[in-house]
C-alpha cells in the first residue's frame, strides 16, 4: 500500500531565503515531534483539521488557518483527520538586512531577528495575510523569472501586515535570554526522550538532565510543552505503535513491548485514549484498506489502464 508521505519541493537552491515544503498526512496522531529552530516558520493549512501546540498554547486548526511559530518556540502537530494537507514555510529574516543601515532595519528587523518581537501564533480570517502567503507559495512553486524578487517583496508586505495587527508581545532582552536558557536545558531532555522512548524512562533521570528538581521539572515541562512529560512519552510510543500495527506482522503483545509498554492491557487502554480506536480495530481497518487497494489495482490492470 502506497502511503502519503511528507514530500519536499526542490530545496537545492542554497541561496534561497524562503524554503517551502508541502506535507500530506493520512495517519492520525503526532506527525511533527516537539522541536524549535532559529527561523520564523509558518504552517498554512489547506485541507483537514489538526491541533498545533506552541509552548503551552493549544490551537485547533482547519483549512485556511495560518499558524506562526516564532524563533525558538517549542511546537508540534497532531493530525485529527484522514487527509491533512499543509504548507510549511520557513523564512530566514537575515536576508532582509541591507548593507546600509536604515530605519526599517533598526526599528523592526533587528528586533525581529533577536526575537524581541513575538507575533501571535494563530491567524484566522485575515484575507490580506492569506493572500500574501498564497502569492509567496505560488511564486516559490512556479519559479518564473524574477520569482526571488517577488517573494522578497511579499515577505516585506507580510511582515508589515503582521506588525500592524498580530503582535503578541515585545520582550525585554533579559527575558529573551532567560527563555533561551530554559529551552536549551529542555532541548537535551527532548533529545533524550526521542532516543529512548521505547525504553523505561524515569522522571528523575529527565529532571537530572535539566538540572532541576523532579517536581519543578514536571511543572516546567507542562508549562513549556502544553502537556506533561508522561503524556508526551506516551504519544511518541503510540505513534510508533501505529506504524508497527500498519506495517508489520507483530502481534499486539510484541508491539506493546517494542514501544515501551510492559503490560499489553495498559497499552490497549492508552492506545484507545490517543487514537479513539483499539489497536486490534486499527489493524483490521488497515488490512481492509490494503485489500481494497489491491482489488482496485487488479481491476485497473485488467482494463489496461494501470499506470506505473
Amino acid at each position: 500500500m502506497k502511503k502519503k508521505e511528507l514530500h519536499y519541493d526542490d530545496m537545492s537552491e542554497n541561496n534561497l531565503f524562503v524554503k517551502i515544503k508541502k506535507a500530506e498526512y493520512t495517519t492520525r496522531g503526532l506527525i511533527l515531534d516537539k522541536h524549535w529552530h532559529e527561523q520564523i516558520q509558518l504552517f498554512y493549512f489547506t485541507q483537514g483539521n489538526a491541533i498545533v501546540r506552541c509552548n503551552s498554547k493549544k490551537f485547533e486548526v482547519s483549512s485556511n488557518d495560518l499558524v506562526i511559530i516564532n524563533s525558538k518556540e517549542l511546537h508540534y502537530i497532531e493530525n485529527n483527520c484522514d487527509d491533512l494537507e499543509l504548507y510549511v514555510i520557513k523564512i530566514d529574516l537575515t536576508f532582509l538586512y541591507s548593507n546600509k543601515l536604515d530605519a526599517i532595519q533598526t526599528q523592526f528587523l533587528t528586533s525581529l531577528s533577536q526575537n524581541l518581537i513575538l507575533f501571535k501564533n494563530m491567524i484566522k480570517n485575515d484575507a490580506a495575510v492569506l493572500k500574501c502567503v498564497d502569492l509567496i507559495v505560488a511564486e516559490y512553486l512556479n519559479k518564473k523569472i524574477g520569482f526571488e524578487m517577488a517573494i522578497k517583496g511579499q515577505v516585506y508586505i507580510l511582515i508589515a501586515l503582521l506588525l500592524r495587527k498580530h503582535i503578541e508581545k515585545n520582550c525585554a532582552k533579559n527575558e529573551f535570554q532567560n527563555r533561551r536558557e530554559v529551552l536549551q536545558r529542555f532541548r537535551e531532555v527532548i533529545d533524550y526522550i526521542d532516543r529512548n522512548f521505547t525504553e523505561q524512562i524515569d522522571l528523575r533521570k529527565l529532571s537530572g538532565i535539566a538540572q532541576i528538581s523532579t517536581g519543578y521539572f514536571c511543572r516546567l515541562f507542562k508549562e513549556i510543552a502544553g502537556i506533561s512529560a508522561v503524556d508526551y512519552i506516551s504519544a511518541l510510543r503510540i505513534n510508533k505503535a501505529v506504524e508497527l500495527i500498519k506495517d508489520s506482522n507483530q502481534n499486539m503483545t510484541e508491539i506493546a513491548m517494542n514501544c515501551g509498554f510492559n503490560d499489553s492491557n495498559y497499552f490497549s487502554r492508552v492506545f484507545k485514549k490517543y487514537q479513539k480506536v483499539s489497536p486490534t480495530e486499527l489493524r483490521r481497518q488497515s488490512q481492509k484498506k490494503n485489500k481494497k487497494l489491491y482489488d482496485m489495482i487488479t481491476i485497473d490492470k485488467t482494463l489496461c489502464t494501470f499506470k506505473i
